[in-house]
């Protein structure tokens, strides 16, 4: 719900309606993307896959199969592509949550109503809300406004999240930030140094990675090859019980699928398998690589791992800086070779893995135990 977030200015809007303008206005005006996409036969599964291929700038892509409303799926594509860090599916799991479609949907706990398919108040409706799509209203209740003053409204939270972040002055995932002040607003967000501890603002980010399986296509891969994935021979647990337990928990895992944006307990991902595994021990850590890849302290090396161990790689979605995919190192072989268990990539099953398969390393991180 955007209630409480009035910050911005016409002259901004101005600037990026011009950049939109230009960005969809191939073979015709800037609404014909929108009728070509959403009313085509086809054409929406089409532009979902072009979309997955083509890949992003780091927000996520659409699936082929993703249930977007037909008459809304050439909106959600243009919110997607107005800055790197949001893509077209954060913005359906984002609607998603708000109003499930519902381009009518009126909400009024006792504070500031908010209204239609993206929850904007009418306050922060005069400063982002504007006649996107060009049909001479500029409504919330109209869903080709509403939603890509969503996606204006999200890219600046996200530019703003990231400076507070690299000011110190919040800390957290930027994305998860946004999407915090976007249902509590920055004043909020700001004031608890992150996303609040508890309550509403807590909860909304991650309700709507939730949603993202429905929408998304899978980046959380490992983009290797398979490997090994029973318990080497000879292997035993950590004596450290802490550290035996996230490992154990890990392991009991063996053979469960792999799905996009999953904790448990009948499949994960990659990063859902390293919170459920530490929680099992009684250390609590981010969802997402890139909060584990912050979490606890750097080791400088596979030399010094102990059992638990975060092993951070890009994968299929990342980079040395920003890695997308991780694994839990679990000791020692009989044969003397090191090992992780990691959630691989769709269509695989968690498994263990030589830690020599598992490259480039782009960090190592060990949770605080104690």
């Amino acid at each position: 719900m955007s209630g409480q977030d009035q910050s911005g200015g016409a002259g901004t809007r101005w600037i990026v309606v011009a950049g939109l303008i230009v960005l969809l206005g191939i073979g015709g005006c800037c609404c014909g993307g929108f009728v070509m996409a959403s009313s085509l036969g086809g054409s929406i599964q089409a532009a979902a896959q072009a979309d997955a291929q083509a890949g992003g700038a780091g927000g996520n892509q659409l699936r082929p199969d993703a249930s977007v409303p037909a008459q809304y799926f050439g909106y959600v594509r243009a919110a997607g592509v107005l800055c790197p860090s949001i893509g077209p599916a954060d913005i359906a799991a984002q609607l998603d949550l708000e109003s499930s479609w519902n381009p009518n949907a009126y909400t009024d706990i006792g504070e500031v109503p908010a209204k239609g398919i993206a929850q904007f108040t009418d306050a922060t409706w005069q400063t982002w809300g504007y006649d996107y799509d060009h049909n001479g209203v500029s409504s919330p209740y109209d869903p080709g406004d509403a939603i890509l003053a969503q996606g204006h409204l999200m890219c600046d939270l996200v530019a703003w999240a990231e400076t507070q972040v690299a000011a110190g002055r919040l800390v957290g995932n930027p994305l998860d930030l946004a999407w915090a002040a976007y249902f509590a607003g920055r004043g909020g967000i700001l004031a608890a140094g992150g996303v609040p501890s508890s309550g509403l603002a807590h909860d909304y980010p991650q309700q709507i990675r939730s949603r993202l399986p429905k929408y998304a296509v899978d980046t959380g891969g490992d983009g290797l090859p398979g490997g090994d994935s029973g318990i080497p021979a000879g292997y035993t647990l950590p004596s450290d019980a802490q550290q035996a337990a996230a490992v154990s928990f890990a392991l009991a895992q063996l053979g469960k699928p792999y799905v996009f944006g999953a904790e448990g307990p009948d499949s994960y991902d990659c990063s859902g398998l390293m919170m459920r595994a530490w929680e099992h021990a009684g250390v609590r850590i981010p969802r997402v690589t890139g909060d584990q890849v912050r979490t606890g302290v750097a080791i400088a090396g596979p030399d010094v791992m102990q059992a638990g161990d975060l092993i951070l790689i890009p994968g299929s979605n990342g980079s040395m800086k920003r890695p997308g995919h991780v694994g839990m190192y679990i000791g020692r072989g009989g044969d003397g070779r090191q090992y992780l268990v990691q959630a691989p990539h769709t269509g695989d099953v968690v498994k263990i893995t030589p830690v020599a398969t598992f490259k480039p390393v782009a960090a190592i991180r060990r949770p605080l135990t104690r």
